[in-house]
């Protein structure tokens, strides 16, 4: 018979509610979208990242830059084998192509010089305030009138106000909750699947357009670029926190292809027309 307590041992977690195994790639995409990646469950598992949690990019583009300066032999020998002039834009390009590398790592907290943990505030939109402040009324309400907000306080206890007024004034100054800074972009599942392993969307502008730099206008907003990730071989790398050096996990991104994005209207009137 089974003994339960061995696996007991490790504890028990719900399964998430709708949650498929897929067969697929250990992939990132940058997805048509500008600005927009997808990371697959394969490579959230991998780096231990959660639906909520942080990824970040680390690459090596500043030291190739600086080779390209200094003359470094490597990067000489390779313009001389190519015909290009090291001085050019073109010798540039050709050789960040060559040499660049990209990878994935879980956020970091961002630490000051004295290494006190970074803060922000959680942003909120007008509608997270109206729905914040009319389910916790009366909390929000007596944390305010204890603030030493002198003018608020005499705002909200003006004679004849009605909770309708006083809502509104308390939507006007709340603020989102003071988190630690993280560095890298904030992931999110789209059905907010809790728990390590599922596929995890985000966004970052700049590495967007990095990743597609050698396409035109039109190729980036219209295909996706598929990096395939390797998760079989994780390395480390050695980041700065703001106070001190650190050494990260971090998935390889290598190859990669552009492909047609899935269009669900697209793809229904396919069938259709097959019909």
């Amino acid at each position: 018979m089974k003994d339960f307590k061995k696996g007991l041992s490790f504890g028990m977690g719900i399964v998430n509610a709708g949650q498929r195994a897929v067969n697929e790639e250990p992939e990132l995409v940058v997805v048509s979208t500008p600005g927009s990646f997808r990371m697959t469950a394969q490579v959230s598992k991998a780096l231990g990242i959660a639906h909520g949690e942080y990824v970040m990019f680390i690459n090596n583009c500043a030291n190739i830059d600086n080779a390209i300066i200094n003359k470094v032999p490597e990067v000489v020998a390779f313009c001389e084998e190519q015909g290009l002039d090291i001085e050019s834009p073109e010798a540039a390009m050709a050789i960040h192509a060559e040499f660049d590398i990209w990878a994935l790592a879980k956020g970091i907290a961002e630490l000051d010089k004295n290494g006190n943990p970074c803060t922000t505030r959680v942003r909120m939109t007008k509608n997270d305030k109206i729905k914040y402040v009319n389910t916790y009324f009366q909390e929000t309400l007596e944390g305010a009138l204890s603030s030493s907000n002198e003018e608020l306080k005499a705002a909200l206890g003006r004679e004849g106000i009605t909770e309708d007024e006083q809502k509104e004034l308390l939507v006007s100054c709340i603020q989102g909750d003071e988190v630690v800074k993280v560095k890298g972009s904030k992931c999110a599942n789209t059905a907010a699947l809790s728990g390590i392993g599922v596929t995890l969307n985000f966004t970052d502008s700049n590495v967007w357009k990095q990743l597609k730099a050698d396409m035109t206008d039109e190729e980036a907003t219209s295909k996706n670029r598929v990096y395939t990730v390797d998760i079989d071989n994780l390395q480390e790398a050695v980041v700065n926190n703001g106070h001190k050096d650190i050494v990260v996990k971090i998935a390889m991104l290598t190859e990669y292809k552009d492909e047609e994005p899935v269009r669900i209207g697209k793809k229904a009137e396919k069938e259709e027309t097959a019909e």
